[in-house]
């Protein structure tokens, strides 16, 4: 044999044990998924929020999967649901994204605990969510009856930064809710768009209530330094 024909053998050897601890890799993934999957079906509270947090480790797409598919069953553990909507929202991807924008506009699998919307409104709140469908979702939540799940919107909408939240946030300067009005402020400061300032003015200018003039005046100097 020929030192080319020993180099182009030794070349195809390593070609073929690079395959083959691939999808030995692959294989064992496929099965620690399976096994996670299996334990996120239990009825043991912390076998499913260990197996919630795997599976976001793994961060593989049927990992991913398994996760979506558990927090739309409606017959699980919402506290296991909610673990596994915040995993969710950390994962920097369109399609999970307008799947968590999906379960937050779903009044079936909500209706009966609005704790769920409230996470899912806090887990859209990240920054590599603006362009999305997540900031229009969000500023449709503005309109909601339920005043956490409309503050949980304004500040998931200040922390994406996108914006197209703005006109829509600055009627929440007005609301009778302490709450809402300091969120708005603090979501208009994170934004940082000019059409924010003669609004925030108004309220340095006229408002007796101290810590939203004061979050006001913040807002305006961090305006100024931008």
């Amino acid at each position: 044999m020929t030192d080319y024909s020993r180099k182009l053998f030794a070349s195809i050897l390593i070609l073929l044990s690079g395959l083959f601890f691939v999808v030995a890799v692959k294989k064992a993934i496929a099965e620690d998924i399976d096994e996670l999957v299996t334990s996120l079906r239990s009825d043991d509270l912390k076998m499913q929020l260990s197996a919630v947090e795997e599976l976001g480790r793994l961060r593989e797409r049927e990992a991913i999967d398994a996760l979506l598919n558990f927090v739309f069953t409606k017959e699980e553990n919402w506290r296991v649901k909610i673990r596994g909507i915040g995993v969710l929202g950390d994962i920097a991807d369109r399609r999970v994204s307008d799947r968590l924008v999906t379960l937050l506009n779903d009044p079936f699998l909500n209706e009966d605990c609005p704790a769920m919307k409230w996470h899912t409104a806090m887990a859209l709140g990240k920054d590599f969510n603006k362009g999305s469908r997540a900031v229009s979702a969000l500023i449709e939540a503005l309109d909601y009856g339920n005043l956490l799940i409309k503050e949980a919107a304004i500040q998931s909408l200040g922390k994406i930064g996108d914006p197209r939240a703005v006109p829509f946030l600055i009627p929440a300067l007005g609301d009778k809710n302490f709450a809402i009005r300091f969120s708005a402020i603090k979501a208009l400061e994170n934004i940082g768009d000019k059409q924010a300032v003669t609004f925030l003015r108004q309220i340095t200018d006229n408002e007796s209530d101290k810590q939203i003039k004061d979050a006001a005046v913040s807002a305006l100097n961090n305006f100024k330094r931008n």
